[in-house]
């Protein structure tokens, strides 16, 4: 498909105030065919509405003008797009009123814990008002599962092995084992479990 749809805004920078909403805006453009105004539309929430066409390179840069001021929560608001080839395309944006709340904090909360988080948000765009909310959630546990290892060899005989833990950390005075197995010669052979032990001590 040769259609390009690009540049939605809504005249301001990310955030706006609802009642100063004036239009939506969004480019369209095809390269290899015209595009066509007739085909070529605005529908807010599953209803085709009037769409003016301002000429840019290769296409237009379409405009819709809401008629008032929505605050049901959310806007759909798509695009579609036609060339004079008969090709279509539709875009949809999702559009959110009021909070738009997004916990990215990266904390290591540690294995198999309980954290409550609260948030609370100021709308001071329409019908200005606070609201908080509150929820929780637990942090994996650490798993059971074998340590990783590599094997090189040193020479034809002797191999030599390096064991990569799931955690790195271990603490002072704490006594840890390690056990190797289901290692297999050439034939087969495999060698009988070997275990051993290390404790760390604090250096001086």
């Amino acid at each position: 498909m040769t259609i390009v749809i690009d540049n939605f805004s809504i005249g301001v920078e990310n955030w706006i105030k609802v009642s100063s909403l004036n239009y939506f805006a969004v480019d369209v453009i095809d390269t290899a065919y015209g595009i066509s105004t007739a085909g070529t539309y605005f529908i807010h929430d599953s209803q085709v509405v009037s769409t003016t066409h301002s000429g840019i390179a290769d296409g237009y840069r379409c405009y819709y003008t809401p008629s008032g001021v929505y605050s049901d929560g959310t806007i759909d608001l798509t695009i579609h797009a036609e060339n004079t080839s008969s090709g279509v395309v539709e875009q949809t944006f999702h559009l959110l009123y009021g909070y738009n709340v997004i916990f990215d904090e990266l904390i290591d909360w540690g294995p198999h814990t309980e954290v409550i988080t609260t948030i609370r948000a100021s709308n001071l765009a329409f019908c200005p008002n606070t609201e908080a909310e509150s929820f929780y959630f637990e942090t994996a546990d650490l798993w059971a599962l074998d340590l990783a290892a590599t094997i090189n060899p040193v020479g034809y005989v002797d191999l030599n092995a390096s064991i990569y833990p799931q955690s790195t950390a271990f603490f002072y005075g704490q006594t840890y084992t390690i056990t190797v197995s289901g290692v297999k010669d050439f034939n087969s052979n495999e060698m009988e479990p070997y275990t051993f032990s290390f404790t760390i001590e604090k250096g001086t």
